[in-house]
């Protein structure tokens, strides 16, 4: 590609781009039908490669992100980059006409009732190691999904999965594909090798799979090294998004892991790395004046919420809840954060599925930010400051509460300090403690909390099915009216009565405000200007088929 393109679905999780988005993206069935266009095979594709006279043939790219683990069937977290560079995701999301089009398969289609979904593969197709991938290659790893993925409700009403010849695969699915979807246009829901898997193990195969993405690993990797990555010369696509459709030009890719944020603005300004994949908010007005560097800003679709313990005191007490709500100031977090993160009022943000601006206009309307009425309702609930030390009290005990914060996460250990002091004029003191994400996870699901920071990344807002249902609610809200509206709301095939549905399940919550929305996070890709050809899909994916360097 010769020229820079971003196509920004702005779904705000994990990642939502700084233009606006659509009201909500289209039922799969609207897709369309590319079956009459091939994948351009790589030889068709190497005179364009060839125009570009690349300078260089190895790129290097720092990453926030350190993997755990790469076989993203096994793995909690979907990291963009390392694992969307070996897995090839089925379909993908154009943020720019709102519907999801082909990459791995060559069409999809959409039975009218809904319930029955036919992928069509290309054929002959290869895993980056020679290994065929046909139709009951990926029957097998999605049935190796539901199996072995933490993320196995993915494929919630999934009655079978059949490879009807060697290129075609029929999915029925008795509540439609709202919330298959997503999972598709991700590695989630990647053609990983499952012969291997089988051969080798899951745990080794958990640091080395194997899949049909862009680039497949060069050498052995292990947790906490760099990740080399070779060119996957079996590689087609059909991804309409992208104008390379055959094996990538840059021949070699290292990914460095590299947490620290400024270290990473450091590489990039000293032009030791190519692209950056996550730059502080607090070096981003520098280099956006220097004409050696490129810098995008996109959203996560998600967000980072105040969850509370629905089900102990304080916070069983919906007027403190209430109170909490209103003494948040999101624009003095936007502050304090640098940019890294934007305010949220509502549980859509602007890069989801079925985004609505009404549900964020109805939430500033209910909770502004008013440091007096706040203190009312604690009053109201029999929290008083009775001897003046600041910190309201009720039945001789002060509010006291420890604050549980992500000690992986920048936004959340950056903003913790800020909730404390706004909570601390409403007179509540907030003790914070710092956790991996993991304990946070269990001490929440296990309602062993009372109050703290939780995050979400997700493009569809089924996502809130699963924050929201008994044994995975992070604030212990699971009301049985609560849980029909989503189980309607998931099933909805219109886009706009989607939005509708999603809109009242967020007006629910709002009233009963078992967690406040607060803020997503921004993230910023920065590049060297002699890199050429980048695309950013929705939501965060740093895609590199059209990628050279051209050095002057």
């Amino acid at each position: 590609m010769k020229r820079l393109k971003i196509l920004s679905l702005l779904l705000v999780l994990v990642i939502a781009l700084t233009a606006c988005a659509p009201e909500a993206a289209p039922a799969a069935d609207t897709a369309p039908d590319t079956s009459e266009e091939a994948p351009v095979a790589a030889a068709e594709e190497s005179a364009s490669a060839e125009e570009t006279a690349p300078t260089r043939t190895k790129l290097v790219i720092a990453d926030m992100f350190t993997p755990e683990i790469l076989d993203n069937q096994q793995s909690f977290m979907g990291y963009a980059l390392s694992h969307g560079l070996i897995g090839q995701p089925l379909l993908r999301y154009d943020g720019d006409t709102g519907v999801f089009v082909p990459d791995f398969v060559e069409s999809f289609s959409i039975s009218e009732d809904g319930k029955t979904m036919t992928l069509k593969l290309p054929a002959g197709y290869k895993y980056s190691n020679g290994d065929v991938l046909d139709a009951q290659a990926l029957v097998d790893t999605i049935n190796r999904y539901v199996s072995i993925s933490p993320y196995s409700y993915d494929y919630d009403g999934m009655e079978s999965v059949t490879a009807i010849d060697e290129t075609t695969v029929e999915i029925v699915n008795a509540i439609g594909f709202n919330v298959m979807n997503p999972t598709f246009m991700g590695s989630f829901g990647a053609a990983w090798n499952v012969a291997v898997a089988e051969a080798v193990g899951d745990e080794a195969f958990a640091s080395n799979p194997v899949g049909s993405g862009l680039y497949s690993i060069k050498t052995e990797w292990a947790p906490g090294q760099d990740l080399e990555l070779v060119r996957n010369d079996n590689y087609l696509t059909n991804n309409p998004l992208v104008e390379n459709k055959g094996p990538a030009y840059m021949e070699e890719v290292l990914v460095r892991f590299i947490a620290d944020g400024q270290t990473r603005a450091n590489e990039l300004e000293a032009g030791s790395v190519d692209i950056v994949y996550g730059l502080p908010a607090s070096a981003i007005s520098g280099m956006e004046s220097n004409p050696d560097i490129q810098v995008f800003k996109v959203t996560f679709p998600g967000q980072i919420s105040i969850s509370m313990n629905t089900t102990k005191a304080p916070f069983d007490d919906m007027a403190v809840r209430k109170a909490v709500a209103m003494a948040v100031n999101r624009d003095q977090l936007e502050v304090a954060l640098n940019g890294s993160v934007s305010a949220e009022h509502a549980y859509v943000n602007p890069s989801m599925i079925a985004y609505t601006s009404e549900a964020q206009e109805y939430a500033k309307e209910l909770y502004p930010n008013d440091t007096e009425a706040a203190k009312a309702l604690l009053a109201e609930a029999g929290w008083e400051d009775t001897d003046g030390d600041g910190i309201v009290e009720k039945d001789g005990e002060a509010f006291t509460v420890v604050f549980l914060v992500d000690s992986g996460s920048v936004p959340q250990t950056d903003a913790g300090p800020v909730i404390q002091a706004q909570l601390k004029e409403i007179g509540i003191d907030v003790q914070i403690e710092q956790h991996d994400r993991g304990y946070i996870r269990e001490a929440m699901n296990a309602g062993d909390y009372e109050i703290g920071l939780y995050g979400y990344i997700w493009v569809d807002p089924d996502i809130l099915t699963y924050r929201f249902s008994e044994g995975m609610s992070p604030s212990q809200f699971a009301p049985a009216e609560l849980g029909e509206m989503l189980d309607v709301a998931r099933e909805v095939p219109d886009p706009e009565d989607r939005v509708a549905a999603y809109l009242d399940v967020q007006k629910y919550l709002l009233d009963n405000v078992p967690m406040i929305p607060l803020m997503s996070e921004n993230l910023y890709v920065g590049a060297r200007s002699w890199v050429k050809g980048i695309t950013i899909l929705s939501p965060d994916q740093l895609v590199l088929n059209d990628v050279t360097i051209i050095e002057e």
